[in-house]
């Protein structure tokens, strides 16, 4: 029923008139049955339009299937588009924290196998309604032959519907598991891809993933799908075999207990025999619905794991930037272990052109501490002011407008989305950072292909010097450059963003260039301290 939802929901028109075409291609098609009955059994000189008729049925019966196919095909990829665009504006306006806890794999999974499931079971939708059709108009046809003969076809098929439904519940519960079981084999196929370089480099490590990790992973979910599947297969071989029992018992016991004629006789033996293809389409049908049906229901389920939409923010440019201040902040991870990490509390407070140095160990909370800042994260307790004005849950889509960031692991796309930067500007950051080959100045692409990490670094910071937000935030920028250029991050870069009246909020290791900021803080166990108070403008390392 959901998945008919859906189908309305993206188009009840389109939907309506492919099922409407579906089902006038089923009489079309048990008009040719009833056609060729005519012919077998009546008087020649009594046929003479029969060839006429059977011409007009065999055009209709291809107008109608061509014509419903064209319109669910659009309709069916229209609403496998509609599917993705809603899981991806609930994906990019849930929280952060949900979303890692949820999984990319998972994610994944939904956008592509389960949309391709749904999209799947609609594209046959219209065939599905001319079987049905030919099923109803067939038994219909049979009366007109036989009632009682009818009454026994509808009990037989009635039966082999019902056993198939029983075998598909069944069915059900191992296939719902090996979708399941899917998402920890895109889980571990992803972590094959992006681990590429540490598998080769380690062939114990490599050949333990595989057969540790990996295989196990496959091998629970195929378990999984084969039983499901063998299930459905007995079930829908089970089913259509009553139609050939009914067939059985009316060639050789019904002659038994009551005269048929051989006219009527071969009318219900050829007519049963092609509403066997019908009913075997439908019984075919309804693996491919439950298996959509079953993605419709994953999608849900993350849809109500992500259904945590934030207000929307303005395309306008952020309010000016006077003070930003947190105050007895604190954030704890969600986890079922007890000396599970937590930061704070944390009292904090930025001020415009100020260039601050955040130091501390591995863990210690310095990223957690970031993404708190930059709003990513909403903190368990205390409160953020942004220009003296409390950031709630309302303000926080917005408040994140202040900030360019590069993070550790942070995403680099193709291209230059959302920026309006001059060419000059462009220009300017390019030849700073050493990048001139590796961005397309007319179209704003960026050549990502084959980067190092430095480079990934480098063009990661000119994309947040060109969206030119009041505060920039590097958390370990540095680490990955060479010599050269962590000299010209920090005695180049940093100076220029702070002579600009940006905020800098550095994370470093990098004590050599501790005397560039204004103030130096250190993160350790979860608690921010003061390591060193510069102040004024910022001076050169030595």
């Amino acid at each position: 029923m959901k998945l008919f939802l859906i189908l309305i929901r993206s188009s009840w028109v389109s939907g309506l008139v492919s099922g409407l075409l579906g089902a006038l291609s089923g009489m079309a098609n048990l008009g040719l049955i009833m056609l060729i009955h005519r012919a077998l059994t009546d008087d020649p000189s009594d046929s003479q339009w029969l060839p006429y008729l059977f011409a007009g049925a065999c055009v209709l019966v291809l107008i109608t299937q061509v014509t419903a196919k064209h319109l669910l095909v659009q309709l069916s990829q229209a609403t496998a588009a509609r599917l993705r665009y809603e899981l991806c504006t609930k994906i990019i306006a849930a929280p952060l924290p949900t979303l890692e806890s949820v999984g990319s794999h998972r994610l994944l999974a939904a956008l592509i196998d389960d949309v391709n499931s749904i999209t799947s079971a609609l594209s046959a939708f219209p065939a599905a309604c001319a079987n049905a059709m030919v099923l109803v108009c067939g038994l219909v046809y049979l009366a007109t032959l036989s009632v009682p003969l009818a009454g026994g076809t509808i009990l037989m098929a009635s039966i082999g519907v019902f056993s198939f439904m029983t075998g598909l519940r069944f069915a059900n519960r191992h296939l719902r598991q090996a979708r399941e079981d899917q998402d920890e084999v895109v889980k571990q196929l992803r972590a094959m891809i992006d681990g590429i370089k540490e598998l080769k480099g380690n062939n114990m490590r490599c050949l333990d993933f595989v057969y540790d990790v990996l295989l196990p992973a496959d091998t629970k979910m195929r378990h999984s799908l084969i039983i499901g599947s063998n299930i459905q297969g007995f079930a829908h071989s089970w089913g259509r075999l009553f139609l050939f029992i009914g067939i059985g018992l009316l060639l050789f016991a019904w002659p038994q207990i009551a005269t048929v004629s051989t006219a009527t006789l071969t009318g219900y033996v050829l007519t049963i025999l092609y509403l066997t293809y019908p009913l075997d389409g439908i019984l075919g049908w309804l693996p491919a619905m439950n298996s959509a049906s079953i993605a419709v229901a994953k999608i849900e389920t993350l849809g109500l794991m992500i259904d945590q939409p934030e207000h929307q923010t303005s395309l306008s440019a952020p309010a000016r930037f006077r003070s930003l201040e947190m105050h007895g902040v604190t954030y704890q991870y969600d986890s079922k272990d007890d000396n599970c990490f937590a930061l704070g509390p944390v009292d904090l407070t930025l001020s415009p052109g100020e260039t601050l140095f955040i130091a501390g160990g591995n863990g210690s909370g310095k990223t957690t501490l970031a993404k708190l800042l930059t709003g990513l994260y909403v903190p368990d307790a205390g409160r953020v002011q942004w220009n003296g004005n409390d950031v709630t849950d309302k303000e926080r889509a917005d408040y994140r407008q202040l900030f360019s960031t590069v993070f550790v692991e942070g995403h680099l796309f193709d291209r230059l989305l959302g920026i309006d930067a001059t060419p000059g500007k462009l220009q300017h950051w390019l030849s700073i950072l050493g990048m001139e080959d590796k961005v397309n100045v007319q179209t704003g692409r960026l050549l990502t292909g084959e980067l190092s990490r430095g480079q990934h670094k480098r063009l990661a910071l000119l994309v947040a010097a060109l969206d030119d937000r009041p505060i920039f935030v590097f958390d370990e920028w540095a680490a990955e450059q060479d010599p050269g250029f962590k000299d010209i991050f920090y005695q180049q870069i940093l100076p220029e963003l702070h002579r600009s009246g940006k905020t800098v909020v550095a994370i470093t290791h990098d004590d050599r260039y501790f005397s560039v900021a204004s103030r130096v803080l250190k993160v350790a166990d979860g608690r921010l301290n003061l390591v060193a108070d510069l102040q004024s403008t910022p001076r050169r390392a030595a």
